[in-house]
């Protein structure tokens, strides 16, 4: 299919006509059938929401958000279904009334680049900061929204793979637009295209940034939030980037106080590839925080519908990162990068406890006796360590080395 470009007034694709909503004013709409049956009651649902609490994101609007990016009408969010999410993301961020984040312009066309050959759309807008010095600052709330698409006539859905983050992205923006004091940095919120294709659109994004990188004091992603690591480790959400910005571990642990949840604190070198849109921005020392529940059964499947999703989990993570992100908006003194990592305790702890549901699973996860007995070493070590109160940097490779083997060979 021909990837026809977006008209650089209404950001639909080339060659479809538009025409304002009459409920909508400020809303120029792509008449096509899909929006008919997908932006529009997207949009109605969410000004029906209107009267309810804004403080906090809200799991009916996540919900609904997950439902429709993952509907067959978004295609798995690829070719004509990416050129749809970038528009309903643009008309959502008109409709809270955010500036356009590239120049002015909400998309930033990412050339075709091999081996992937497929053009894409990163989306941004942003909340301008209320306070005249660190509103040059920014916080960046984001979220990859492409998929897999449609594959020999099978709908990769892409539910909690991203339609997940997407969710929270635009909830939090929701939230950060309808509070009573705005902040006093500026937050932009990006939706990034063609991460499933390495992470182009990311990539793309830091080498031609809209405003200095450096001018970021934090970033935040999320990819994958709404179900748990091997479909077994229920509480657990893990964050990486904290070794390089340890101050906000406190604000972090504050988020998730008093909720279902299970904040893993890991490393992100336990990763040995950059698995999101974390990794152009780690890679420029910008302080990141990478949040996600891990690689599950129906990951990259078919099966990653709407239905299957944990509902109340996301709504308990994206609350986090709300408050999370509007604490480091407000702070006088926000964290820094440091090139020194500072690896607590805590992640050993993560580490030894995930294993331990791991083994509790072994039939359910079909784990072999050589992975057990792998397993059982790594935990004897981990005890020991967390006993102690400290871990060695040589204990600490080994561990990872560990746990790398039994996520990798389990799932």
């Amino acid at each position: 299919m021909h990837d026809a470009p977006l008209d650089s007034t209404t950001h639909a694709p080339t060659g479809t006509t538009s025409r304002p909503i009459a409920r909508f004013p400020h809303v120029a709409t792509v008449a096509t059938p899909w929006l008919a049956r997908t932006i529009l009651p997207c949009l109605c649902l969410l000004t029906a929401l209107g009267a309810a609490d804004p403080s906090k994101p809200e799991r009916a609007r996540l919900e609904s958000w997950v439902k429709t990016l993952a509907s067959p009408e978004f295609e798995g969010r690829r070719w004509e279904g990416g050129r749809k999410t970038a528009a309903l993301l643009v008309e959502e961020f008109r409709r809270l009334k955010l500036e356009p984040l590239f120049q002015e312009q909400y998309i930033q066309t990412v050339p075709s680049t091999p081996p992937a050959n497929v053009p894409g759309r990163n989306v941004g807008a942003v909340l301008r900061g209320a306070d005249p010095v660190l509103r040059d600052q920014y916080i960046v709330v984001s979220a990859h929204y492409d998929h897999l698409g449609v594959r020999n006539g099978v709908l990769y859905p892409g539910a909690d793979d991203n339609a997940s983050g997407v969710a929270m992205m635009m909830e939090t923006a929701r939230c950060l637009v309808t509070a009573a004091e705005r902040p006093k940095r500026s937050i932009a919120f990006i939706g990034f295209d063609l991460e499933e294709a390495g992470l182009y659109g990311s990539r793309y994004y830091v080498a031609h940034p809209p405003f200095p990188v450096d001018k970021i004091t934090l970033f935040i992603t999320a990819d994958m939030i709404a179900r748990s690591l091997g479909g077994v480790c229920d509480p657990y959400v893990f964050v990486m980037g904290t070794e390089h910005i340890p101050a906000v571990r406190p604000w972090i642990a504050e988020a998730a106080r008093d909720r279902p949840l299970t904040v893993g604190l890991l490393g992100a070198d336990l990763l040995l590839l950059n698995r999101s849109d974390y990794g152009p921005f780690r890679s420029l020392k910008v302080p990141f925080l990478f949040f996600s529940t891990g690689e599950n059964p129906r990951y990259h499947s078919s099966e990653d519908k709407p239905e299957t999703l944990n509902y109340a989990k996301l709504t308990e993570i994206s609350q986090v990162i709300h408050e999370v992100a509007a604490r480091v908006a407000d702070e006088t003194s926000p964290p820094s990068w440091n090139d020194a990592t500072d690896h607590p305790l805590d992640e050993a702890v993560a580490i030894r406890d995930v294993l331990k549901i791991l083994r509790d699973n072994r039939e359910t996860l079909q784990i072999n006796a050589a992975q057990i007995y792998l397993i059982d070493g790594t935990l004897r070590t981990l005890d020991g360590v967390i006993a102690r109160g400290r871990i060695t940097p040589s204990e600490r490779a080994s561990m990872l080395h560990s746990a790398r083997i039994i996520i990798m060979t389990a799932f």
